[in-house]
């Protein structure tokens, strides 16, 4: 008995000696764009959720690694159709979920801050409230020509919406701003916290056919492709981890 205590003990007791000596830390954001159409305002937005979670270098080389919980915001533009902002990079490198709230609060070039991970956490923990983002900070924005079929997906420039929705289309602001996360784990079931925005898959119903494959039906990213975006993109940059 007292062996089987040991393990026992071993077993319950392992899982929290490695959360202490390799501890993570969960952010969640909103995500808003702002847009104008005909002169009239149209908003959009979604929370996304990152985590930062240290781990042994040995294991990559790396003592971070990082994850994200969410979907892509929309913006109805009404019967001009649906902007989409992607949980992808957008023309800036940093504009991945993980790294565009670091860009929004000003950490360098959107970088993890601190020389360790402990630090940039004690930073990461002070943030609040709500910045302004660079139109031309954004994730990939897209959109679809025929909303029920993912190869006629086209990427939209945020400088330049019109070009793709029509005159007078504009997108005008965009903004990210701290929310509340919550208490693990009942915030994972939207008990407690701002939840994580999740009906994305009610605009595009095809989307859960799409796991394991691109938008253009190819398992694979084919450089010969004669649809490039669609041969890009996967399920993933719409929804992750829901």
């Amino acid at each position: 008995m007292k062996w089987l205590g040991i393990v026992i003990a071993l077993i319950v007791g392992a899982p929290l000696l490695y959360s202490v000596a390799y501890p993570s830390l969960t952010l969640r954001y909103r995500l808003s764009l702002e847009a104008e159409v005909d002169g009239k305002p149209k908003t959009g937005s979604g929370v996304i959720e990152v985590t930062y979670s240290k781990q042994p270098e040995f294991a990559s080389g790396r003592d971070r690694v990082s994850s994200h919980r969410g979907e892509a915001v929309m913006l109805d533009l009404g019967d001009r159709g649906t902007l989409f902002a992607l949980l992808q990079a957008g023309s800036d490198s940093r504009s991945i979920p993980e790294s565009i709230v670091l860009r929004a609060f000003n950490f360098d070039g959107g970088a993890f801050p601190g020389p360790t991970v402990e630090e940039g956490f004690k930073k990461l923990r002070q943030l609040s409230g709500k910045r302004d983002l660079p139109l031309d900070n954004l994730p990939m924005l897209v959109r679809f020509r025929d909303i029920n079929d993912p190869k006629t997906v086209e990427r939209v420039s945020p400088l330049n919406i019109g070009e793709r929705f029509g005159p007078n289309a504009k997108l005008v602001r965009a903004t990210l701003e701290i929310a509340p996360v919550g208490i693990w784990p009942l915030n994972s079931f939207g008990i407690t916290g701002e939840p994580v925005t999740n009906y994305v898959k009610t605009k595009l119903n095809w989307l859960p056919n799409y796991y394991d494959r691109r938008l253009d039906g190819q398992r694979f990213g084919m450089a010969s492709s004669s649809l490039p975006l669609a041969n890009e993109l996967s399920s993933g940059a719409f929804s992750a981890g829901l």
